[in-house]
């Protein structure tokens, strides 16, 4: 029997910047613990903005989230609430750069954001989503950080999602940039839109 279901979504993915050297420094003062009551506070943050929002959160990565918005909701919606996502991480990024013991140079979230159709399946008894837009996302997120000194709290989005979500917010400086993003038309050059949050 045949269980698959296409849906057109918006998917934005996102990312804890230098998770692995947070971990190490707080491991090895054995206060671990702290890194994970920051992902409990993320969890529960985007647990109690999902049903105003209606974007359903799809994944947890080890360090970031992939979340599922409808179609149907607006570009500035997405867009105030990666900022207000930057905002709730920002405050509480600081209860663990206080304690480490070497500060990255590098604190913050990155994000990857495409649109396009997906495959609903159940796999083991759990929906799951197959699809080149969550492989855009999650490239273009990855790819922040290979033109950027200062990647934090910036979002990197496909053209056609910029265009069909219809973002024109001077507030976020939106522009032009192109990367070389891993198994995506042959690694060639793929243009895309970057935009600063808490601007």
């Amino acid at each position: 029997m045949d269980n698959k279901i296409d849906e057109n979504k918006i998917i934005v993915t996102f990312d804890i910047c230098s998770s692995s050297n947070i971990i190490e420094d707080l491991h090895l003062t054995n206060n671990l613990s702290k890194y994970i009551n920051l992902l409990v506070s993320l969890k529960r943050f985007l647990r109690d903005n999902a049903s105003t929002i209606g974007y359903e959160v799809y994944k947890f990565t080890g360090d970031g989230w992939i979340i599922l918005f409808p179609d149907t909701v607006t570009g500035n919606c997405v867009m105030d609430f990666l900022n207000k996502l930057s905002v709730h991480f920002k405050k509480e990024i600081k209860r663990v750069t206080a304690i480490l013991e070497m500060k990255p140079e590098i604190i913050g979230i990155t994000f990857g954001v495409d649109i396009g159709r997906l495959s609903k399946i159940i796999m083991l008894g759990k929906r799951e989503y197959i699809g080149r837009a969550i492989n855009i996302a999650c490239r273009l997120q990855t790819a922040i950080k290979d033109k950027d000194g200062r990647p934090q709290y910036k979002v990197l989005m496909s053209k056609h999602a910029f265009k069909t979500m219809k973002l024109e917010l001077d507030r976020y400086k939106p522009r032009s940039v192109t990367r070389n993003l891993r198994n995506i038309h042959n690694g060639k050059r793929y243009e895309c839109i970057k935009l600063d949050l808490l601007g």
